[in-house]
């Protein structure tokens, strides 16, 4: 893997000793690839799963009240938490099915900021005081997955799953009002005087079984929907946005495994020969994090530059190439 720190001083160092890199007017821009990992977009799911499991088996050692509505607040947050988590990578990765004209941005934001990161998290922000309903509708919505994904029986049972953990937020789980207009049709009757809910070991169960069922099968919708978007495919992607030249084509230059979706040996090649200063500083940058080959940068040679977003793009996804 390449120190940048060492790096920034081995320039500052080269171009006192007469090697320069020169920035050059950019050419037209080439369209900023996808470089989207169908695993890093499953991974908070599969995180909240994990929880989940860990939860229904402390669940089957406690009676105590307090632990088992502790459980259930938790399990609910770890559902809800992991659509935001997931919508917040597909949004930063596929900027596209961003409708960035509801999105308010601050001027500071705008001059200073991340403008894109802003508007994903504003959107983010907006779509976690839905209710649990629309964000599961703009969750399918947003990601293209099959609408059927959450049956409406389901749903049902989500709606009054949501209504008892704001209860006991927010009201002890008494009954009231608010609980009444947003459990739905599976709406529960409180017991004794006071008139509360209860969460008991059957109906934690319950609950952690639908959660548990439907995060399986967003998983699995996920997985289906964006399958293609593998590693090998984000490093070609990549590879063609930093290489826009015919001289490099990636399947010429590495070996690769589909089964395992790993970047293998690199192919002997003289082609490199024929790149300009920029490619070659580029491809010696991308073999040294890809395959842990030497870089320097050599006294007296000239290293330009032309397009500085392509390379500041390039930096910024570099630990893609990482085994």
């Amino acid at each position: 893997m390449l120190n940048y720190q060492k790096m920034e001083d081995e320039i500052e160092e080269l171009h006192e000793n007469h090697t320069f890199i020169f920035m050059e007017k950019p050419q037209v821009a080439m369209k900023k690839p996808i470089l989207l990992l169908k695993r890093d977009l499953t991974k908070p799911i599969l995180q909240a799963l994990d929880r989940i499991e860990k939860i229904r088996q402390r669940k089957a050692n406690n009676v105590d009240s307090i632990i088992l509505e502790g459980l259930f607040v938790l399990a609910v947050s770890s559902f809800e938490n992991s659509l935001n988590d997931t919508l917040r990578i597909l949004l930063l990765n596929i900027p596209q099915k961003l409708d960035i004209k509801s999105e308010n941005i601050t001027k500071k934001d705008l001059i200073e900021g991340s403008p894109l990161k802003q508007a994903v998290e504003n959107r983010i922000v907006a779509i976690s005081y839905k209710s649990l309903q629309e964000m599961l509708n703009l969750f399918v919505e947003i990601t293209g997955i099959n609408e059927s994904t959450v049956a409406e029986n389901e749903m049902n049972e989500l709606l009054e799953i949501k209504a008892t953990r704001n209860l006991l937020i927010h009201n002890n789980l008494v009954e009231n009002s608010i609980y009444n207009q947003t459990s739905g049709p599976n709406r529960r009757s409180p017991v004794g005087i006071e008139r509360k809910l209860v969460i008991d070991q059957d109906y934690l169960y319950q609950a952690l079984s639908l959660l548990r069922d439907l995060l399986r099968r967003l998983e699995c919708e996920l997985s289906r929907k964006y399958i293609h978007y593998t590693k090998i495919r984000a490093i070609k992607a990549l590879f063609n946005y930093v290489f826009q030249t015919p001289v490099m084509v990636f399947e010429n230059e590495f070996e690769v495994d589909i089964t395992k979706d790993t970047i293998g040996l690199i192919k002997s090649s003289d082609r490199k020969k024929s790149l300009s200063s920029s490619e070659r500083f580029y491809y010696d940058i991308w073999i040294a994090h890809s395959h842990g080959n030497k870089f320097e940068l050599e006294s007296g040679k000239f290293f330009s530059i032309s397009d500085k977003d392509k390379f500041a793009y390039f930096i910024k996804n570099i630990n893609l190439l990482m085994p």
